[in-house]
């Protein structure tokens, strides 16, 4: 129901507890409101609003009600201010009722009234969408948070590929890029408002939204693809093999070896990822520079270059049997690179391309046709930042940066492949949300390594919002510190070894027998407090955290490591990550437990290299605590434990085995010696330490059990109940 306002009137929307809407006719200041947090913030139209009304209604984030209006500035525009009865969310919008040139006075919203002495954080227009503690003018999402970690975060909510906020003249205002020179009638532009009590908290409020109004459908899941699912082996910048081989054996030959020698070894790599060595390039890049070959001890053909793509097919230098032929030799599922096309490819001849990006679908279905036929599961399209600023239709027409997304997107979809982005700027992210089929996305630079590790955490937030999974790039198996993280970030773990060197212990941390990645689900993203430390610029330890849940019961997954030569303190509170009663705190790296409470403080020592993995599990109402898997990084991942049911008196707990295995063993805390019963399965002896509370047994499968799901892998599984006597 729609109602008029008069002259004079002052008119105000409430949502969600709090939450608040306001606009006044005769000046046309309006202002958006979170009581909980005591914030305000306010702007003033460039004339009087006419036609003022209130409404009431529903979309994709449930029940609304909003203010709409109409104002000049000089073209006439359509506003609207949403506030939501579900959520402390609040949607602003802008219409233009006629062509139009894009000024600053089309921004809305334009806030000149914000609240005082708040701390800034934002992602920097860049490739890996650097996180920064300040207000960049991009399409990032701002985060405004103060002491108390009250936090609000604020976006543009459609046209990612051409919005952007600003902060000139003092105003916090969103629209479109300067370079956007004209608007259509009828175009739209949002911008979402999410107020928290947490930072954490606010990403999540304003990620969970975001994803539904942009796209209402499933984002994917933590084994959504082979990449999010299993171990694999990378040839990218960093690896051992990238734009390397032995040459007696070819670049095929080399990695076929490879793949023999992981096999023999029971190394159980899934999938191989193939980086920009393989098809044709130019010397060019994209501002018309010249060099030499890549690798200049190798053959200077045309797949040993630097440059733009010329032709997007496997180079038979590399490999002779074709791309097809190569996936049959290995048998393995691909992942494929691929970058910007060169000016001088013959794809111009036949395709629409801009600048260095292509807006024709049949390029995206030629391109996707050949990699299908080929056995490639994933298309990583690199270098997203330079084919956006090379590109510049993709900047300054809304329409070609969408549509150069969506083909690119929808191709692969039509063909059953998923997408991984790599270089993106922060618009990328955002306009990522739209495709269920982008599973990953790179939050680093290339090779991952402890000076990529803070950046990483920051950029992984602004994925984790999105539900779009991180990736931390090519590491060694030898490295357990960023082993361990990359298993915590719930993206994929991608190893790049010379052959012979790879570290088979270590890599069973992370994954079962078959290749299938045990671990948290979510990725890991810092606390609030090492938020705040940050903006403070204090010399504090980096403490970051994700969780396992099992029907209500949620295990903190931490860690800490200092970010200077002198070392440092990790302080917190179980409380802090959300731990509501008693918990063990279980130190990975020494083997200890202790039993604590929410508001128990605790502190660790971090000298300089040091890195500190912790696990906090809750009591359960069987009185004892089950970490699961002793062998394992995350000990209660669902690809361990695939079910925990806590109920009075009793734990039960159902744990998956590959078909490989043969036993696992499982341990946890407990004030008296438990009890485990096996239903499925049988168990091995209990043994128990009174002195530390631990207990240890080992748990065989139930042969019988073998379970085939369709597009699954095959498992074995044991079902136990554990209490105490």
């Amino acid at each position: 129901m729609s109602t008029p306002l008069l002259a004079g009137e002052r008119s105000t929307v409430r949502g969600a507890p709090g939450v608040s809407a306001t606009l006044e006719k005769d000046t046309g200041r309006y202002e958006i409101a979170d009581a909980a947090l005591g914030w305000v913030f306010a702007g003033r139209l460039a004339r009087a609003p006419e036609d003022v009304t209130t409404d009431e209604g529903r979309d994709e984030l449930g029940a609304y009600r909003e203010l709409r209006f109409r104002w000049r500035a000089p073209a006439l525009l359509l506003g609207a201010i949403r506030t939501y009865l579900d959520s402390r969310v609040v949607l602003l919008s802008v219409t233009t009722t006629s062509a139009t040139a894009n000024e600053p006075r089309l921004r809305f919203p334009d806030f000149v009234e914000v609240p005082a002495h708040l701390e800034h954080f934002s992602y920097a227009d860049r490739e890996f969408a650097p996180p920064v503690f300040a207000l960049e003018e991009t399409a990032t999402p701002w985060l405004l948070f103060d002491a108390r970690g009250r936090a609000a975060v604020i976006s543009p909510a459609s046209h990612f590929m051409s919005a952007s906020l600003f902060t000139d003249r003092g105003h916090l205002s969103s629209g479109l890029r300067r370079e956007v020179s004209r608007l259509p009638a009828q175009f739209s532009q949002a911008t979402l408002v999410a107020f928290a009590s947490g930072i954490n908290a606010a990403w999540d409020t304003w990620g969970a939204s975001l994803v539904r109004l942009v796209a209402p459908a499933e984002r994917p899941a933590a084994g959504a693809d082979a990449a999010l699912r299993y171990l694999g082996y990378w040839t990218d910048n960093g690896a051992f093999y990238y734009y390397n081989y032995d040459p007696g054996l070819g670049y095929a030959g080399t990695l076929a070896a490879l793949v023999q020698h992981l096999r023999a070894r029971d190394v159980p790599v899934r999938y191989l990822q193939l980086d920009s060595w393989w098809y044709y390039k130019s010397f060019t890049d994209p501002q018309g520079g010249r060099g030499g070959a890549k690798n200049p001890a190798l053959p200077a053909a045309e797949w040993n270059r630097y440059g733009g793509l010329l032709r997007y097919e496997a180079h038979p230098g590399v490999l002779p049997e074709g791309l097809a032929g190569f996936q049959r030799r290995i048998d393995l599922p691909l992942i494929t690179h691929n970058r910007w096309i060169d000016p001088a490819s013959p794809y111009h001849e036949g395709y629409r391309i801009s600048g260095v990006a292509a807006l024709d679908p049949g390029w995206w279905a030629h391109v996707m046709d050949y990699l299908s036929e080929a056995g490639v599961v994933t298309y990583e399209q690199d270098w997203l930042s330079v084919l956006y600023r090379h590109s510049p239709e993709l900047g300054t027409d809304p329409a070609a940066g969408e549509a150069f997304m969506d083909q690119m997107a929808q191709a692969a979809q039509a063909r059953g492949l998923t997408l991984q982005y790599c270089m993106a700027l922060p618009r990328h992210f955002l306009q990522g949300v739209s495709y269920p089929n982008l599973t990953t996305i790179r939050v680093s630079p290339d090779r991952f390594e402890r000076s990529r590790w803070d950046w990483f955490l920051y950029t992984s937030r602004l994925a984790s919002a999105l539900r779009i999974w991180p990736f931390s790039d090519v590491l060694m198996s030898t490295e357990a510190d960023n082993l361990l993280i990359a298993t915590l970030s719930a993206g994929p773990v991608g190893i790049g070894d010379r052959i012979g060197s790879e570290d088979r212990e270590n890599l069973a941390l992370a994954v079962r027998a078959d290749g299938v990645l045990v671990k948290p689900d979510a990725p890991l993203v810092p606390s609030d407090a090492t938020y705040a430390a940050d903006a403070r610029r204090e010399p504090t330890a980096m403490i970051a955290a994700t969780y396992v849940e099992h029907a209500g019961l949620r295990s903190v997954h931490l860690i800490a490591y200092a970010r200077d030569r002198h070392g440092t303190l990790a302080r917190f509170t179980p409380g802090q990550f959300g731990i509501g009663g008693d918990a063990y705190l279980y130190d990975a790296r020494d083997g200890t437990a202790m039993r604590v409470k929410p508001d128990t403080p605790l502190a660790f020592e971090l000298p300089p290299e040091r890195l500190l993995h912790l696990v906090l599990m809750p009591v359960t109402r069987a009185g004892l605590a089950l970490l699961g898997d002793a062998e394992k990084f995350v000990p209660d991942g669902r690809a361990r434990l695939s079910s925990l049911t806590d109920a009075p008196g009793e734990l039960t707990v159902t744990v998956s085995f590959a078909n490989e295995e043969r036993t696992v063993r499982l341990f946890g805390y407990a004030p008296s010696r438990p009890v485990v019963i096996a239903h499925d399965g049988a168990t091995g002896e209990l043994t128990f330490e009174p002195r530390t509370g631990r207990f240890e047994v080992s748990v065989i499968p139930d042969s019988r059990l073998l379970i085939e799901t369709a597009g699954a892998d095959p498992v074995r599984h044991a079902v136990l109940s554990l209490r105490l006597q």
